[in-house]
């Protein structure tokens, strides 16, 4: 088999990883619709969710019209490790198609604990390959996994120990994770490019900062501003399925979200815990729209502050945020509760404009309801809301402040939304939130 030439030395204990398919098809023939890629890192438990897939997807994939390229990485040994697969560290990459035999797949991977799921390079490489041996009209990427979206200690280009850099922990390297500007870089670096989509199958990265950061890389965008449960994996088979059967990728996409719902809510239950959610479908092109929006938004409040502090104020501590636990909270409906409570001409017009922008870019939604915690009509995406304290903050190494991190987000760059979390003093206290520990407020 042919063997890719690899570029770095993080590389060199990876040839058999990256070794072409015995199936490697002729130039052009055996053009897919769509090859999905999955990049993952759950832990020791991806054995489960690819036999999951496969099962669900066998009958969808021997002719090929959509073609399935699995690559992950085992996390260390313990409690849930199920080592049936794999060894420990253990990064494994195969197609998934009706002859997988899941007993063998260890032999096209290696013992590779030091490899990096956020090396922009292996991002490059895993792409390369599959363009080179599941060639296809369009690609998806799929991100399976935890995730914890923005985080200014470690989504900062020069960090490289961070503990949470975004999406995917690495049991293995200190739990690191793949931060916006890796996962942009690997894909622009690739043979591909661009994508059809990206899928976050993965918690809280439905925020303004991780999806502005990648959507020059992709048409269409998956994500969730909540915590996302994993039950069943629905996501993933789904849409292999709905991409079988319909030709077009954004109907098949919108059923996906449609036809994934009940098993959400399934999911969501035995987590044991009054979690609401939701999944939505964007068009990233889109986004831009918001963006200009919220830079009209964000400048208006800077001009008003601290004049109008307190209608600002209460707007800032009754905005809709997704998780108790984060600084995340609803852009449309801060924007919508700004403008409500300042009587502000200009922030109702950026609000109008808002609401436009995202009845556009937002294409589809479910929405995941258990009665208990307060839920708004419909979600928009997150954003970062924080006071000029917290902004100014150092990181735990001293190295950088929080306005450092930020201030090179694409998002902030758009929008100038830095300079508002600069100026603002009010820390949002009291909000009503959709997930987390203890009891809500009530009222929204």
């Amino acid at each position: 088999m042919k063997k890719y030439l690899l570029h770095t030395l993080a590389f060199v204990s990876l040839v058999c990883l990256f070794s072409c398919h015995k199936d490697k098809p002729t130039p052009g023939s055996d053009l897919a619709d769509y090859t999905v890629i999955i990049y993952g890192s759950t832990g020791g438990e991806m054995d489960y969710t690819m036999e999951d897939i496969w099962k669900e997807t066998q009958t969808k994939l021997p002719d090929k019209k959509v073609r399935v390229l699995a690559v992950y990485k085992y996390g260390a040994d313990g409690e849930h490790f199920s080592g049936k697969y794999g060894a420990p560290g253990e990064v494994v990459a195969f197609e998934l198609d009706k002859d997988t035999d899941f007993g063998k797949i260890h032999t096209e991977g290696a013992d590779t604990k030091q490899y990096k799921l956020y090396d922009p390079e292996n991002i490059k490489a895993i792409l390369n390959r599959a363009k080179e041996e599941l060639p296809a009209r369009d690609y998806i990427l799929a991100l399976y996994g935890h995730a914890n979206g923005f985080n200014a200690e470690t989504d900062y280009p020069k960090q490289d120990d961070g503990s949470t850099r975004g999406v995917l922990p690495d049991e293995l390297l200190n739990h690191q994770r793949i931060n916006m500007y890796e996962l942009s870089t690997g894909i622009s670096m690739s043979e591909i490019a661009h994508l059809k989509a990206i899928l976050f199958h993965n918690c809280l990265m439905g925020g303004m900062e991780s999806l502005t950061q990648v959507a020059p890389c992709a048409e269409y965008l998956f994500a969730t501003p909540f915590m996302l449960t994993s039950e069943n994996c629905p996501l993933i088979p789904t849409l292999v399925q709905e991409l079988h059967e319909e030709a077009d990728f954004e109907v098949a996409a919108r059923s996906t979200l449609l036809e994934s719902e009940e098993r959400l809510y399934d999911g969501y239950v035995k987590e044991g815990v009054p979690y609401n959610g939701s999944m939505g479908l964007i068009k990233s092109e889109e986004l831009e729209a918001v963006c200009s929006a919220t830079r009209e938004l964000a400048t208006r409040l800077c001009e008003l502050y601290p004049a109008k502090k307190e209608a600002i104020d209460k707007a800032t501590c009754s905005a809709y945020q997704f998780c108790n636990e984060y600084p995340y909270f609803d852009l449309m409906d801060y924007a919508r509760k700004l403008a409500a409570e300042t009587g502000d001409v200009r922030l109702s017009s950026a609000c109008e404009r808002m609401e436009e922008a995202f009845e556009r870019a937002v294409l589809q939604q479910v929405i995941i309801y258990l009665g208990v915690l307060p839920i708004l009509p419909t979600f928009s995406l997150s954003v970062v809301l924080v006071d000029h304290d917290k902004y100014q903050s150092q990181s735990s190494k001293g190295d950088f402040t929080y306005r450092a991190s930020y201030d090179l987000t694409a998002f902030h760059q758009l929008t100038g939304w830095g300079n508002w979390l600069d100026t603002n003093t009010c820390t949002p206290v009291g909000n009503p939130f959709g997930q987390g520990e203890g009891e809500a407020p009530q009222g929204q």
